[in-house]
């Protein structure tokens, strides 16, 4: 008798900890990524390395995407974009925000999933804008969510002011066009912080 009070108790404190707990993105379990066509016909995969943030006991979540680490797997590809696209000197960062149904996260059995929709918000060299976003929500620990996009984000870069660094980057790598249309994915792993 003593020990199933024992074992109730340990699941009460699991799950309230888990509902109460400040949830953190793992950087290491995290991925988002872009997509460029150029030339038309010719599309190539990028990603961020280096990705962080946190999500609140009340479901407000800020997402923060250090724009220097773009990987682009070219080395000189990541500097022209550092310099001319991004301008990470005067703009390091690309701040996503919304607000999580964290109650229906904590509530998923382990495996579990739902699917939601999300309202985003991004700010980018000092612009913000908003998109919809389908996402799957997977709890793969007790204390850990799997929060993944179920398409891509589509932007377009001249709602950020990019129109004339995607013009820059054209001409010096010799092309006949790159999209202005981006479109973006993501997976965040977040992680529960218990406070």
């Amino acid at each position: 008798m003593r020990e199933m009070k024992i074992l109730l108790g340990l699941l009460v404190w699991l799950i309230t900890g888990s509902a109460m707990a400040q949830w953190t993105v793992d950087p290491q379990g995290s991925y988002v990524g872009f997509a460029s066509v150029k030339n038309e016909l010719i599309a190539e995969n990028h990603s961020f390395k280096e990705i962080s943030g946190s999500v609140s006991t009340s479901g407000e979540a800020e997402i923060v995407i250090e724009l220097a680490s773009v990987e682009t797997n070219i080395p000189i590809r990541n500097e022209r974009m550092q310099a001319m696209l991004f301008n990470v000197a005067d703009n390091p960062t690309a701040v996503v925000s919304s607000l999580l149904a964290v109650g229906e996260y904590t509530s998923l059995a382990l495996g579990q999933s739902i699917t939601q929709d999300l309202r985003l918000n991004i700010n980018l060299n000092g612009t913000d804008v908003t998109r919809n976003a389908k996402v799957k929500v997977t709890r793969s620990a007790d204390d850990a969510f799997e929060v993944t996009s179920l398409g891509p984000v589509l932007v377009h870069a001249s709602q950020f002011a990019l129109s004339e660094g995607v013009e820059a980057l054209r001409k010096v790598a010799g092309l006949q066009s790159i999209e202005l249309m981006v479109p973006v994915t993501f997976d965040l792993r977040l992680v529960a912080t218990p406070q």
